[in-house]
């Protein structure tokens, strides 16, 4: 008897653990695309916490995410647009919050802390 199992791919692995982390945390799902842009501050990567801001779509850049490493970035000078695509070679540990609406925040670090919550409701 053979069991008719499959494998999920890379790809819906993820958009089921980034719909499971919007509905534990009451976001709708916004769908992710790999050539969607993203600002990260590349050079603050290396500090924990991960902090990803999803504020209201730029109309110039189109830029809606803003990641950063550490406690804060000086200026909006210090990030670099980048699409999903990129981030993933370089923190792919954000990519499942990627999906949260606006107004979401998230907060990871290297010993797995990870907090999750929408902007005035802390």
């Amino acid at each position: 008897m053979s069991k008719n199992t499959q494998k999920l791919s890379p790809l819906q692995e993820l958009i089921a653990e980034q719909k499971l982390l919007c509905e534990e945390v009451g976001s709708a799902y916004v769908e992710v695309s790999g050539d969607d842009v993203i600002a990260v501050a590349v050079h603050t990567l290396n500090q924990d916490p991960i902090v990803g801001i999803r504020k209201a779509v730029d109309t110039a850049t189109k830029v809606s995410w803003y990641i950063y490493g550490g406690e804060q970035v000086s200026s909006d000078a210090d990030f670099e647009i980048m699409t999903v695509r990129e981030l993933q070679d370089i923190a792919s540990e954000v990519l499942p919050y990627l999906a949260l609406d606006q107004g979401f925040r998230f907060m990871i670090d290297a010993d797995d802390y990870e907090d999750v919550w929408k902007e005035g409701q802390e």
